[in-house]
């Protein structure tokens, strides 16, 4: 068995046996409770893999190329004739697959965004490692009216140059993923920023929630920071929101750190850098 890298993947039995699964695992009824009815725009987007599955057409689109932090991916299904196909049950997992050894990462449940358009939010914890086994897979499974199947695609994460997913370890709970999801350019002034938390167990991976992310914009050349912040509060499903300001164009960082009942427990220095246009 082989794994080609872009624009084909291998298919795989449902019985197939993984050497880890995933906690945040989504089950068909999240699926179903979190459609929703606008559509993504796949034109702007990179199409990694395609294939066929009872004559049904499966693509998979990231919007840009993919590096070890939080991405967002998109599985699309179509029909001979190229109309949208939602009658198929669909399910998904991530692996890292070393050679020696495997392991999962934090994902979470498709989110159904209508005209055969699901989007699939991870955070790879770790660039695809030269000569090391087959880097990220994305499996896909399956379940039509003949026939079940695991569409399993190989993805090209790199090692990104500006750190958006950094790990810690806490007082609270052992060794935490933090995912900061701004961009790595933004214009100046306020803006929403947004974080994911995740729990690494072993070889499984939880959301948290109930911390506070405190966050912190600085500019080093003028050696100031801004007013006007406010910091990340839990909105469920281990994802925070809060607001940064960001008073000039420039180089930045956002020194960030957790807090639990107050208390800083962050134990390692959370540091984002962005540019301010």
């Amino acid at each position: 068995m082989h794994t080609i890298k872009l624009n084909t993947l291998i298919l795989l039995g449902l019985t197939t046996i993984y050497s880890c699964n995933n906690a945040t695992k989504p089950n068909p009824s999240q699926i179903e409770n979190q459609s929703v009815t606008d559509t993504s725009d796949l034109s702007k987007m990179i199409m990694l893999a395609d294939t066929t599955f009872e004559g049904h057409q499966v693509s998979l689109w990231t919007p840009d190329s993919l590096t070890n932090k939080f991405e967002s991916l998109y599985l699309k299904f179509e029909d001979g004739k190229g109309n949208p196909v939602s009658d198929l049950a669909v399910d998904y997992e991530i692996t890292m697959d070393m050679g020696m050894m495997a392991h999962g990462g934090p994902y979470s449940p498709l989110v159904n965004k209508g005209k055969g358009i699901y989007q699939a939010d991870v955070v790879f914890i770790m660039a695809n490692m030269k000569d090391m086994g087959k880097g990220w897979l994305f499996k896909t499974l399956l379940i039509g009216k003949d026939k079940s199947d695991t569409l399993t695609f190989a993805l090209p994460v790199q090692q990104t140059t500006i750190p958006r997913t950094i790990a810690t370890g806490t007082t609270t709970d052992d060794r935490v993923f933090v995912s900061c999801l701004i961009p790595n350019e933004v214009e100046s002034g306020k803006h929403n920023i947004e974080f994911a938390l995740h729990k690494m167990d072993k070889e499984t991976f939880t959301n948290l929630d109930g911390y506070t992310i405190a966050v912190e914009p600085f500019m080093p050349a003028m050696k100031h920071g801004s007013s006007e912040n406010e910091d990340a509060e839990s909105k469920g499903n281990g994802r925070y929101s809060g607001l940064v300001n960001f008073t000039m164009p420039g180089d930045w960082f956002i020194r960030v750190k957790l807090l639990k009942n107050g208390k800083t427990v962050s134990q390692d220095s959370l540091v984002y850098p962005i540019k301010i246009k």
